[in-house]
């Protein structure tokens, strides 16, 4: 028996033993074409991955077309033999078809070269718009869709060699690895496809092989894959799975991959908090789902030595992209498609981070110029992801920090440390505080008649960079333009200007959010609503410095002003004064704090406060006493009775505060979840019983004869209960009249002294003789064969997959 189960899995896929040569022809026919048939389905998957994930520009008809004749060439070149002496004609096949791949890429060399640099710069092109990083990329000269779909064909017929050998040798492991490394590629970089229904195909197509290769590690299992109509049926029980769980899923799950895109986020948002969280936490990282009282103790969270005790804003966290719930990074397809405009600031030495700094250096005094402040940073207590760094970073320093200002990343917001924990301690050399000094350097840019040269460069970087600002921190919610066009009035932009008046802006910004807002570090309960910043301007009008900084980004963006929400820390007048030189200074969780910075013409990201409680400690360039009203927008009469209707209008409308959508989403999660845990429950069943099983078998061979008898006559009652046997508490010999029903008399009288051996062999000290075991072991195979060979489909799939026999 062992030669035998040998020899057949040296032959391959489906080479059963032929009783006859007309026999054995059909079943090698069978079995080439259901070779094809997985084959093929492998490359289709790879093929529809590749162009889905890729977003490559290509015909589903060419590409699987193209990878049923490599499926088809690839079995009749390499897999469609079956004497035994054929492992040096596959070999050979093998090298021919490899050398064939050499030629076909060496004759079109540069038609194949520009393809596959297609490929390759579309990979970086999709990568880039999840990464914004300015990646290497090839100068293709042979742009044309011929190109591509040689390279394309090219891929798929090397491919056929890997989809080839997966089937024929029923390599799970290596099929599960290359599934799980898609899912995780797919989770972690977003690259894959992108919508729900080519993602379930192409899992589809893969989970097909890996179900053929686990028929393929068995014997009875290539007997049956090998029938021609179970092929035909499991095809089309694929087809019909595929169709129905691809219009469902249609139906259900956003087209755009959101869910994936939550499970992503909050699978990062574990990771970070691993790599960077800090042993106390008071800064919400712009994420406010949750978010309740600011209650600070105290906690030491940095410790700030300076050459030069000064205040200044240390800011961490930048989110520039409001999503509802909190602030994010801006946009990565935004700035992949500013990748240019990067490449050439940054050549150019030119960060938004420093451009403050930058400008002092031009236009300020000789003091601005010369004296630097060195400051050391030791991060014991808050987030280790960002350098905590002024505005007046020096940029002409040479430091830690400023080498991760890294010149291939495109952006401009915060500095992100490096290393796998971030880093806990870091030295960089800053200006002294320049946030007053602005004003200046704007009038000097005015007068470009005396720029000199290093200020008609500046200014010449800073309009190319202005306009990328312009273009991308602006955006706002619809709902949100609504609420403040009722508080604020309309935004009245003179013509041929940009945006409103800056005094004006701040004005009225500074009146509204100090006279319609209540300053509070506790909140009466934690938010758990969908739209932080309408929920703090129209429900709860009350909150700290992360609403009120939230608030006001989004109002400078609606008078036509470029601005951004930041978290980080104070450095107060107060504090400076009580820090020494050269000594380290504690900086505690009170001095935790969130601020709008807007963008000034010409000078770049500057802060501005708008929390009330904080307007008078740090410094500012300017003090805005007419803050009594809001210019340009309606009064407070007409605010108050706007907001009277809108609650009256509220309470006589109390159903369309119901968010449908989101109870069914809700809906929709938990019974995703309910239905992963039914899943989870059903696998280990399924292991539990597959172990059993295994456990049981392995006892047919035990070299105690009475307990391989036992174990036999167990089996033999589990395939009869799955036939339909009767199981009961009564004495075995009763089941005698039922087996004669379901097959004969015969059958019965051998079931009788089958009985009568399971008796000795429990109950008496009698040895079990050879010749009694191999009954039992006929007995077995005969009422095995008889009940799966004569049983239907759906009995044949019970006893392979539900009982496990």
């Amino acid at each position: 028996m062992k030669k035998n189960r040998n020899t057949i899995k040296k032959k391959g896929a489906f080479l059963l033993r032929p009783v006859s040569v007309q026999k054995g022809r059909k079943n090698r026919l069978t079995a080439f074409l259901t070779d094809v048939c997985f084959v093929w389905l492998y490359l289709a998957g790879m093929s529809l991955w590749m162009k889905d994930s890729l977003q490559l520009d290509l015909s589903i008809g060419i590409c699987l077309l193209t990878a049923l004749v490599a499926a088809l060439l690839q079995q009749l070149a390499v897999g469609g033999w079956s004497s035994d002496d054929d492992g040096r004609k596959r070999w050979l096949w093998l090298l021919i078809w490899c050398g064939a791949l050499a030629v076909i890429a060496l004759a079109a060399h540069g038609m194949w070269l520009g393809g596959i640099r297609q490929i390759c710069n579309q990979a970086v092109d999709v990568l880039g718009h999840r990464f914004p990083y300015l990646f290497s990329a090839y100068n293709v000269t042979t742009d044309t869709a011929t190109a591509l779909y040689l390279a394309v064909i090219w891929l798929i017929f090397l491919l056929a060699l890997a989809g080839g050998y997966l089937v024929r040798s029923g390599n799970r492991m290596l099929l599960g690895i290359q599934i799980v490394c898609m899912l995780v590629l797919q989770l972690v970089t977003g690259i894959g496809p992108v919508q729900i229904r080519s993602f379930v195909l192409v899992l589809c197509c893969l989970m097909a092989v890996w179900m053929r290769g686990h028929g393929e590690q068995i014997a009875a299992g290539r007997q049956r894959l090998a029938a021609l109509q179970n092929a035909i049926g499991l095809a089309v029980l694929a087809v019909i799975v595929l169709a129905a769980g691809s219009v469902t899923l249609g139906k259900l799950v956003p087209q755009d991959g959101t869910v994936f895109s939550d499970w992503k986020a909050a699978a990062v948002e574990k990771v970070r908090d691993f790599r960077y969280g800090g042993s106390h936490e008071v800064l919400p990282d712009g994420s406010f789902s949750g978010i309740g009282s600011f209650q600070p103790d105290g906690t030491k969270v940095l410790t700030v030595t300076m050459s030069q005790p000064e205040s200044y804003y240390l800011r961490g966290f930048t989110g520039s992209n409001y999503t509802g719930d909190g602030w994010e990074d801006a946009d990565a397809a935004k700035l992949w498609e500013n990748r240019d405009l990067f490449y050439w600031l940054h050549q150019d030495g030119f960060y938004g981070q420093e451009t403050l700094s930058d400008a002092a250096l031009i236009f300020g005094s000789e003091e601005d110029r010369t004296q630097k402040n060195t400051i050391t940073v030791e991060n014991t207590g808050g987030n280790s992801r960002y350098y905590y760094v002024p505005y007046e970073l020096d940029g002409s320093a040479d430091s830690d920090v400023q080498t991760a200002l890294d010149a291939q990343k495109i952006g401009d917001s915060s500095i992100i440390t490096e290393g796998l924990r971030g880093q806990r301690k870091y030295t960089y050399q800053t200006m002294l505080p320049q946030i007053t000094k602005y004003p200046a350097y704007t009038t000097a840019l005015l007068n470009t008649d005396v720029l000199d040269e290093a200020g008609k460069n500046y200014q010449n970087l800073e309009s190319y960079y202005n306009e990328f600002v312009y273009h991308t921190y602006l955006d706002m919610p619809e709902r949100i333009q609504r609420t403040l066009a009722s508080l604020l009035g309309e935004a009245q932009i003179p013509e041929g200007e940009k945006h409103v008046d800056y005094s004006e802006a701040k004005e009225n910004i500074l009146y509204l959010l100090t006279s319609a807002y209540t300053d509070s570090n506790q909140l009466d309960e934690r938010w758990t609503g969908n739209d932080f910043i309408f929920d703090f301007l129209q429900i709860s009008q009350k909150g700290y410095s992360i609403h009120f900084a939230s608030a006001a980004t989004m109002m400078f963006r609606y008078y036509g002003i470029p601005a951004r929400y930041v978290e980080g820390y104070l450095i107060t007048p107060e504090d400076a004064q009580a820090m020494t030189a050269g000594e380290p200074y504690v900086v505690d969780d009170t001095h935790a704090h969130a601020w709008v910075e807007y963008y000034q013409d010409g000078v770049g990201w500057l802060p501005f406060e708008t929390t009330p409680s904080y307007l008078d400690i740090m410094n500012k360039a300017e003090d805005y006493q007419n803050i009594s009203g809001v210019s340009g927008g309606s009064s407070q009469d007409e605010q108050d009775m706007e907001q009277d209707e809108d609650e009256q209008q509220e309470e006589e409308d109390p159903d369309e505060k119901i968010d449908w959508v989101q109870v069914l989403l809700i809906l929709l999660v938990i019974g995703i979840c309910a239905l992963i845990l039914v899943m989870i429950a059903f696998l280990i069943w399924v292991l539990v019983q597959r172990h059993k099983s295994k456990v049981l078998k392995r006892k047919f061979e035990a070299e105690d004869a009475r307990e391989a008898v036992r174990a036999m006559y167990e089996y033999t009652m589990n395939i009869l209960a799955a036939a339909g046997l009767n199981i009961r508490n009564t004495s075995l010999y009763r089941y005698e009249k039922q087996i004669a029903k379901m097959f004969d008399e015969e059958t019965a009288a051998e079931y009788h002294r089958i009985v009568d051996i399971r008796q000795e062999a429990v109950y008496s000290s009698n040895a079990i003789t050879p010749e009694q075991k191999a009954e039992m072991m006929a007995f077995k195979e005969n009422i095995w064969k008889r009940i799966y060979t004569n049983g239907t489909l759906i009995q044949k799939l019970q006893l392979k997959y539900i009982y496990f026999l």
